[in-house]
């Protein structure tokens, strides 16, 4: 079955960080363009609440992107809005068909982590996500901020995206729950429902972009990428 990707952009924060360039191109061009490799752009949809589907679309539009931009019911929680993505790409309940999460807080994730993600899922993995090893030294500390000890890092592991999933247990993970309850990590939920979960190989350039500090950063990245 062809896979398919979601982008969700859950409110005006999202989408104004999505949206404005960094270095040059929007993140939410960056991240669309690292699954058109694995994902055809037919089988790609941004999700977002009514209000901010027209930014999103003109963001996408600007640099020759059609991909879809589709609105997702009130209250446009995370959960309506992959729902939406779902039933948009015609992935069903009882599907197998693979689905990339991407996250425009990781603009620079490599293409070819998207393509592992994919090739990841199926038998015995119903969930897949890229993984680097932490490498800084990670101490815990008592109520004060005294250091106790330090904390083994060679089982640590940060989780990236894009993540994959089979429609089925997406599906499953996202309808745990009231409709109105708090927005829940998807990944998260797959880790206390005791599923299968497969994990690639991630890449140090895709670094989790939230803040004035991480922009910086990721406007140094983008500069050696070019060079």
């Amino acid at each position: 079955m062809n896979p398919c990707a979601i982008v969700p952009l859950a409110d005006a924060d999202d989408v104004a960080a999505a949206t404005a360039p960094v270095a040059g191109e929007a993140p939410l061009v960056r991240v669309v363009r690292s699954v058109l490799g694995a994902v055809a752009e037919d089988r790609v949809v941004v999700a977002t609440p009514p209000a901010l589907a027209d930014d999103a679309r003109a963001c996408l539009r600007l640099v020759g992107l059609d991909t879809a931009v589709i609105v997702a019911p009130a209250p446009g929680s995370r959960r309506h809005l992959i729902r939406a993505g779902l039933e948009h790409v015609g992935a069903e309940q009882a599907s197998l068909t693979a689905v990339l999460l991407c996250d425009r807080r990781y603009p620079l994730s490599p293409a070819d982590i998207a393509a592992r993600v994919l090739a990841g899922l199926g038998p015995g993995a119903e969930v897949v996500v890229p993984l680097l090893p932490v490498t800084d030294t990670v101490k815990t500390v008592d109520v004060l901020g005294s250091v106790l000890g330090t904390v083994d890092r060679s089982t640590l592991r940060a989780v990236q995206f894009p993540r994959g999933f089979t429609a089925s247990a997406l599906w499953r993970l996202i309808s745990v729950g009231p409709d109105d309850a708090e927005d829940d990590d998807e990944f998260d939920a797959a880790v206390r429902a005791g599923l299968e979960i497969g994990t690639v190989a991630g890449h140090a350039n895709a670094i989790r972009v939230e803040s004035a500090a991480d922009a910086r950063l990721l406007h140094a990245i983008i500069a050696c990428l070019d060079d």
